[in-house]
């Protein structure tokens, strides 16, 4: 089975209600992905802020759109941004269609997909997506089909882990090593430009200590994010019982002539 015909089946299968926590860490909860998103989120402004972007007029694609968390965050904070999504689950193409009034949506494997008007994009962003393709060359050619719709001088935003050595965890994630990713970058004549931590502790529920980890979840999602928020901002080391997932950057690319 293909990674198409896979990951197509797998979040067809997946999405019932559009809620977060089918589109986020399954079993975590409304609350706590709420949570999780909202780090997303903090990390996108500030990288987009970086950029520049704040107040002119710019063009995205949100490659692997999902059930529609960022073209919400477009809409309310970049009004003048041209939002695009694509998702490669027509379930979820089908239901922001008729949510999102005026949003533009596609159903789309990011390996092949081609903007039907051959636009370029000022900024294509790509959130915790590329690691659910197992196959390495279709992983590549995904990057490189997106980076090809990139603007001259755009920025291409995605997250990625990037252990010391590539891990896969069964049929459904594989998070490649920073050299696979340095190399691949540089086989497409790409490179790093910055990479913001994104979370210090929160997709994983919290510490490993089971005694704190129960005080903290009494507290609830709001107590965790807080602290999750205040220990990134503080610059403290993460535990090493702290999940790949935890260590999840988002990472600014160019194409080197940039």
């Amino acid at each position: 089975m293909t990674d198409e015909i896979r990951l197509r089946e797998f979040w067809n299968a997946r999405y019932q209600s559009f809620s977060l926590s089918e589109s986020g860490w399954l079993g975590a909860g409304e609350a706590l992905n709420d949570r999780i998103y909202a780090c997303k989120i903090a990390a996108l402004r500030r990288s987009l802020g970086d950029l520049g972007l704040t107040g002119a007029p710019f063009s995205v694609l949100d490659a692997g759109c999902g059930q529609g968390y960022f073209p919400r965050f477009y809409r309310s904070e970049f009004p003048r941004a041209a939002y695009v999504g694509i998702d490669i689950s027509e379930r979820a193409v089908d239901h922001l269609r008729r949510i999102e009034d005026g949003g533009e949506f596609h159903v789309a494997d990011l390996a092949t997909w081609r903007d039907p008007l051959a636009r370029l994009f000022d900024v294509i962003q790509s959130f915790e997506v590329l690691h659910l393709i197992l196959d390495d060359r279709t992983f590549i050619d995904a990057l490189n089909n997106l980076s090809r719709q990139l603007r001259p001088g755009g920025s291409f935003l995605v997250t990625a882990a990037m252990p010391a050595e590539s891990l896969q965890r069964g049929d459904y994630l594989r998070y490649r090593s920073r050299a696979f990713w340095l190399d691949a970058l540089a086989s497409l004549d790409l490179r790093i430009v910055s990479s913001r931590p994104i979370y210090y502790w929160l997709p994983s529920g919290g510490p490993a200590n089971k005694y704190a980890r129960y005080l903290l979840a009494r507290c609830g999602a709001g107590c965790l994010y807080a602290i999750d928020r205040a220990a990134l901002a503080f610059g403290m080391p993460q535990p090493r019982s702290a999940g790949i997932d935890c260590r999840m950057r988002l990472l600014t690319i160019q194409h080197t002539a940039s």
